[in-house]
């Protein structure tokens, strides 16, 4: 089993579209228990979203390496 450095370092190296579709499969699979309905259509949305700004240019991605080590940087302070 992957440790969740290393899932988040797999999911992130991706394609977007891939990326979307773990999304939608991860949101999906969280019960009503866990999330609250409007918590989770908010959620879809915003992923929607995101999505939508990176095929329009309007952001960049960047390596899932790269934002696990800026994630780990600001976890120090």
């Amino acid at each position: 089993m992957l440790t969740l450095d290393q899932l988040i370092s797999e999911a992130t190296a991706l394609p977007d579209a891939a990326k979307a579709l773990l999304i939608d499969k991860i949101v999906e699979s969280m019960t009503t228990s866990q999330m609250d309905r409007d918590i989770l259509v908010e959620a879809v949305q915003k992923a929607q979203e995101r999505i939508a700004e990176i095929d329009s240019g309007a952001v960049q991605t960047i390596p899932g390496d790269v934002a696990l080590a800026q994630i780990r940087q600001l976890s120090q302070k």
